[in-house]
């Protein structure tokens, strides 16, 4: 009996030793983290990938590349993550010569302040509005939006048509009328792992290296992810995805601004183009089990099935969401090119050449 209470003992003073072991380890990344933010900022603005902004009570990053005098003030609104400056770097570099590209970033993405307001589209807006006049960016402006920044450029348009000259939205989120529309989910894991100093250390045990990019280029890269994950402003981002939805719906109201919508997941137009994509988008299996729920066949005609109905949920999608959106949203042509959400990494220069003929019309 003595003997099995000295070993539960030792057990005990081991277990106390490595809970104070863990909490000094933590306390040790939170402070390392604390430290590192202004000099993660400081990095950012001395290497040029952060250009502040104010947009009153807080600033954002408004990042100006390419040519200044050039056609046109091209103005990149990203999607529902960070870092589009390098995600698009092939893409916005077929356009960097002839015009000016400026990577515009909300609050909490790559480098701008964070904030505890509720982000919705019409906070949102004015932010972009106030930094880009204070940025000293001459209107009018020609919106590009990939994916949930579709909302904030549609509501955009819609409120203020004389300050932009033309809107080309990258396969971007459908408004959609929600009916009592309310704020949803909160802040997860990553949020919490991200402000106690976890990504500052280990994130490329979750996300690997870019080869395509220099090393001050990945340095910038790591501290603009880490950074928008631990924002506040992200969060809110996606508690008020349905408020803003609804909002930006409510919103559109059609005028005399050249529009093009490129379209890219509801794009395929055949069971062809549909296998296609699920020989090549690296996680097949999943697609054609969630796709083939309620196939009752062999398992020789499953995956044919799940392509049909993934191609009948896209055709949904189009009748039911994308041309209702267009057509309230007026002078806005449709163009497709199949292919995932985030094509224009993938096909850089069949992207940019689309765009670049609905260019070309604004020119003529």
């Amino acid at each position: 009996m003595e003997t099995v209470k000295k070993i539960l003992k030792i057990i005990g003073k081991v277990l106390i030793v490595l809970l104070i072991v863990l909490v000094l380890l933590v306390l040790g990344l939170f402070v390392y983290h604390r430290i590192m933010i202004s000099k993660n900022r400081t990095f950012l603005q001395e290497k040029g990938f952060c250009e502040l902004a104010s947009a009153g009570d807080y600033s954002l990053n408004v990042q100006k590349t390419g040519n200044d005098e050039g056609k046109h003030r091209i103005i990149v609104l990203s999607g529902a993550g960070p870092c589009y400056r390098f995600s698009m770097k092939e893409f916005a570099g077929q356009f960097q010569e002839d015009n000016e590209v400026i990577f515009l970033s909300r609050p909490g993405y790559d480098g701008s302040d964070d904030t505890k307001d509720a982000m919705t589209v019409e906070r949102v807006v004015e932010s972009y509005r106030t930094a880009l006049e204070n940025a000293g960016v001459e209107k009018p402006y020609l919106l590009m939006p990939h994916s949930l920044g579709s909302l904030y450029a549609s509501y955009w348009v819609s409120k203020y048509p004389d300050e932009i000259e033309a809107l080309v939205n990258l396969d971007g989120t459908y408004p959609v009328s929600v009916e009592n529309p309310q704020q949803q989910g909160g802040k997860d894991m990553f949020y919490y792992l991200a402000n106690l100093g976890v990504g500052d250390v280990a994130f490329h045990a979750f996300v690997p290296k870019d080869p395509k990019l220099s090393a001050d280029e990945q340095r910038a890269y790591d501290i603009m992810y880490v950074s928008t994950l631990a924002s506040n402003a992200l969060s809110s981002e996606g508690q008020n995805i349905d408020v803003n939805k609804n909002a930006t719906w409510e919103a559109l109201a059609p005028n005399d601004v050249p529009k093009m919508y490129l379209s890219f997941r509801d794009a395929y137009r055949t069971v062809e183009e549909v296998q296609e994509y699920f020989d090549n988008c690296g996680y097949k299996e999943d697609l054609v089990t969630v796709y083939s729920e309620d196939f009752t066949g062999s398992d020789a005609d499953r995956e044919g099935y799940a392509c049909q109905k993934y191609l009948e949920e896209i055709e949904k999608n189009r009748t039911d969401e994308l041309e209702p959106f267009v057509e309230k949203l007026g002078n806005c042509e449709i163009r497709y090119l199949p292919g995932s959400h985030f094509l224009y990494e993938d096909k850089p220069e069949e992207c940019a050449a689309i765009v670049q003929d609905f260019l070309n019309g604004l020119d003529d």
